[in-house]
């Protein structure tokens, strides 16, 4: 089952708050509620911020998945860069939208967005370190 959609995005926001109030925009644009999942600054570019988030789903079927998160990742930005790769039963969808590549963001305040589908638990980023 897909049951939710994970985001990450770089928001251009100077508090948590600020990065609530984009957040709370970007779900308005949605029409399905953001649950965040992590906020820091982000280290290479401190004015902006790094989140982690999630947007309910709730499907079945991967052609099902890839179809609404299309839908849901259009009403935010455009166009995405996809890559998708299916192994037996299980589905790795994502896509990437960013200012720096001409990217339409609707949502003042987002900078660049990855959203990430897979039927098996979410892993975490590659690029974020584990506790020890």
């Amino acid at each position: 089952m897909f049951e939710v959609i994970n985001w990450r995005g770089y928001l251009r926001v100077n508090k948590q708050a600020g990065a609530e109030r984009v957040i709370a925009r970007m779900g308005a644009a949605l029409g399905e509620p953001f649950t965040l999942l992590s906020y820091q600054r982000y280290w290479k570019m401190p004015e902006l911020a790094e989140v982690q988030l999630t947007s309910p789903l709730g499907v079945q079927e991967p052609q099902e998945a890839v179809f609404r998160t299309m839908l849901a990742a259009q009403k935010i930005a455009g166009p995405w860069s996809v890559t998708c790769h299916m192994f037996s039963d299980r589905l790795d969808f994502e896509g990437v939208a960013a200012k720096t590549v001409r990217a339409h963001l609707t949502v003042p305040g987002v900078e660049w967005l990855l959203f990430s589908v897979t039927a098996d638990e979410p892993t975490p980023w590659p690029d974020q370190e584990q506790p020890a």
